[in-house]
């Protein structure tokens, strides 16, 4: 089983967090992994600066009292699937079980900002239920957490560049193995929160 979880804080404007777990594999560390714990969880943040930090202080975003979940969502899907072509890969295919798996967790991050879910079970337990079953070989997941400062677009370009900008996202964007992925997000009034699950059923 490989576990793969990633912590990455942007500026003031942004959390990210990433974690795959594959039944099939052998156990397997990329190179920003610093510390190995129990069943070789690992986990590093890193500060970085941003002009996006800087535009928030200099010229503040009136927020929206609600957004446009599907911008959000098909930009995603498009820059992901951009991105895996580039690679020299398939592109993944929307899934709605995994779609509604992970608008769940979007709403769920803005209790517990983790792989952990608020009952206190790992995150790929939400597919296990009744509600979002899904017969996984391969399973990982991608969260992001952001300041809402641009338009539904541009905040979907934001976070999705956090994500090609951290090891252990990106590994999970570019991971051959997955087939399917469904995005969710949940917005707060304040805060962007964005999920990315990847998937491969089992024969």
């Amino acid at each position: 089983m490989r576990l793969i979880r990633g912590l990455l804080f942007t500026g003031i404007a942004a959390l990210f967090v990433g974690y795959g777990i594959n039944r099939n594999a052998l156990n397997e560390k990329f190179p920003f992994l610093e510390q190995t714990v129990q069943t070789d969880v690992a986990e590093k943040i890193q500060v970085l600066t941003s002009s996006e930090g800087v535009d928030l202080l200099i010229a503040p975003f009136t927020r929206p009292n609600q957004i446009d979940y599907a911008l959000v969502e098909d930009k995603i899907m498009v820059l992901l699937n951009e991105l895996r072509l580039e690679q020299g890969l398939l592109p993944l295919t929307k899934n709605e079980t995994l779609k509604a798996a992970a608008d769940h967790r979007a709403i769920e991050t803005q209790t517990s900002f983790s792989h952990t879910r608020p009952d206190g079970t790992d995150f790929y337990t939400v597919i296990q239920t009744d509600a979002f079953w899904y017969p996984y070989q391969t399973v990982g997941e991608n969260l992001a957490m952001a300041t809402f400062f641009k338009d539904e677009e541009g905040m979907a370009e934001f976070l999705f560049d956090g994500w090609v900008e951290s090891e252990g996202h990106y590994a999970n964007m570019i991971h051959p193995d997955f087939l399917e992925v469904g995005i969710g997000v949940h917005y707060d009034g304040e805060f962007l929160y964005a999920v990315q699950l990847f998937g491969k059923q089992s024969q």
